[in-house]
């Protein structure tokens, strides 16, 4: 389920304000690397009573529900309200990580529900540390995703407090993070086969430094 008024269809003019809608493409491609098809996709704008619908009718026919955007607290956020009015269960709301701070999580029963931020690339880092796993593991498999440790080819320094999860090359045993990091960027994606973890107390890495990498 897609949210945001925003929200544009490829290969149409883009008004004032709009942007290009990506993040079904980008899920549906993921899902189906693993031979899973979506039952259903929905757009809900920026509208309560839209989003409530669809949310209903995603839980009718799905084991697992994805939905994109109107996870903050802005006057457009009505993701959190649709759990409330669907009887799903909140989990946690909000992360410790960059990018996908905003995410949500809940259940209804036996089904999951995931409220992933609007920003293309916090979707899909979002989708490769949790909705993956949670894939895997319903499927019978181990629910974890290849990892390895690399060492870094350049220093990289952040501010202390937020793990996080940046798209990089890997190869022979070192990681490159990429350019592009930020979260409405797609392009980063293109190029990178892993997630590099930085860690929430690590401010100032020099080269060479090891760090976990999830291999996509």
């Amino acid at each position: 389920l897609v949210t945001g008024n925003e929200l544009c269809s490829p290969g149409s003019p883009l008004g004032y304000g709009q942007v290009y809608e990506a993040n079904s493409f980008a899920l549906k491609a993921a899902l189906a690397e693993v031979g899973i098809k979506p039952a259903f996709t929905g757009m809900a704008g920026d509208d309560p009573k839209v989003l409530q619908a669809l949310l209903g009718k995603a839980l009718q026919l799905s084991d697992i529900v994805l939905m994109t955007g109107g996870v903050s607290v802005g006057d457009y956020d009505f993701t959190t309200a649709a759990f409330d009015q669907c009887g799903v269960n909140k989990i946690f709301h909000k992360i410790k990580q960059k990018p996908g701070k905003p995410m949500l999580f809940g259940i209804k029963g036996n089904q999951l529900v995931f409220g992933l931020p609007g920003n293309p690339a916090s979707v899909l880092t979002c989708y490769y540390q949790y909705v993956l796993p949670a894939v895997r593991l319903l499927s019978g498999n181990n629910g974890q995703i290849p990892a390895t440790t690399a060492a870094l080819t350049h220093p990289f320094a952040k501010p202390e407090g937020l793990t996080y999860f940046l798209k990089a090359f890997y190869q022979n045993g070192r990681v490159t993070l990429l350019t592009g990091q930020e979260s409405y960027k797609l392009n980063s994606f293109a190029q990178a086969n892993c997630l590099a973890e930085i860690k929430a107390a690590d401010t100032a890495l020099p080269a060479g430094t090891p760090v976990n990498v999830f291999l996509l």
